[in-house]
């Protein structure tokens, strides 16, 4: 059976990489094509006995795109076996790449007198639309280069997109990391920055780690956090996120923040093994993998303190 994927989604947001990317895989490919010639596109290659997939992009650049792109999509999709795509970023993000690649908004020639953030704001309302009918929603807000090229490889073998999921551990002092889609405090609980013998430490040393969970409410803190991210991720996966970050933080980001943030990615990364999972400490400079093996919170948390 042919296999026929339509590219769309915000401007900035990794379409042409992605195009580059089925290319490279065998797809016959097209960008930006004018929508009168899609029906007449996709003929061809039901017609062609030399290519049996193919990918095309069309997006707001078009100007029928912007007239009627849910109805355009909805019709194409009752009338032919394809697959959309969606592909997204948050605002921050596009800003950063439209900034660093100096190129012009797609809608700037139409509304000249808006500046970059509104435009990207303005092309996130009109997408709601075509959203809602989109078969894969790829956001790739933390996605480099190489990890689209895997997403893209991923999906295309199995059909959906492995959860990127990412733990990270910060001082409130030095700001909330932008990336958090979830943020917990743990700054109530003992600090260990106060025991003249772990000041030097972190939450990935043991001493520390023990320390902090001789504490009742460590305990009891964790389990709440750990039973929230349990119950969010099935649904974050749901709704087609290609990655979710959970972010921990203390005062200064060194000892309480790091030994749960350590232990959330670790009891994650042995509950679900399908998930890719990676720990941040953001006061250190370290990210790692974490891999699905069995994880060190089996003995920080026996089962009847759980």
């Amino acid at each position: 059976m042919k296999r026929i994927v339509v590219i769309t989604g915000e401007a900035g947001a990794g379409k042409s990489s992605a195009i580059k990317h089925l290319e490279d895989l065998g797809f016959y490919c097209i960008e930006n094509i004018p929508p009168d010639l899609i029906p007449e596109f996709i003929k061809l290659i039901e017609r062609s006995s030399e290519i049996e997939k193919a990918a095309l992009v069309i997006d707001i650049r078009n100007p029928k795109f912007r007239s009627s792109a849910p109805q355009m999509l909805r019709k194409l999709k009752n009338r032919y076996p394809l697959e959309i795509w969606y592909f997204t970023a948050d605002k921050d993000s596009l800003l950063k790449r439209f900034k660093e690649t100096r190129r012009p908004h797609p809608l700037q020639k139409y509304l000249p007198q808006e500046n970059l953030e509104k435009l990207i704001e303005k092309e996130k309302e009109f997408y709601e639309g075509v959203k809602e009918l989109s078969d894969k929603n790829i956001d790739t807000t933390n996605l480099t280069v190489h990890d689209l090229k895997r997403k893209v490889k991923e999906l295309l073998k199995t059909g959906k997109l492995n959860l990127q999921v990412n733990f990270i551990s910060f001082g409130f002092k030095y700001g909330v990391p932008l990336s958090a889609d979830n943020v917990f405090d743990v700054r109530f609980l003992p600090n260990p920055h106060f025991v003249p013998e772990l000041k030097e430490k972190t939450g990935r040393d043991r001493e520390v780690l023990d320390y902090i969970l001789k504490f009742e409410q460590t305990k009891k803190t964790f389990e709440l956090i750990y039973n929230f991210v349990k119950f969010t991720l099935p649904l974050y996966e749901r709704e087609g996120k290609s990655y979710i970050t959970y972010a921990v933080g203390c005062t200064g980001g060194q000892h309480r923040s790091v030994a749960f943030a350590q232990l959330l990615a670790e009891k994650v990364a042995e509950e679900f093994p399908e998930y890719e999972v990676f720990v941040e400490h953001r006061e250190q400079g370290i990210r790692e993998k974490v891999e699905g093996q069995k994880a060190p919170t089996e003995k920080a948390f026996p089962e009847n303190d759980r």
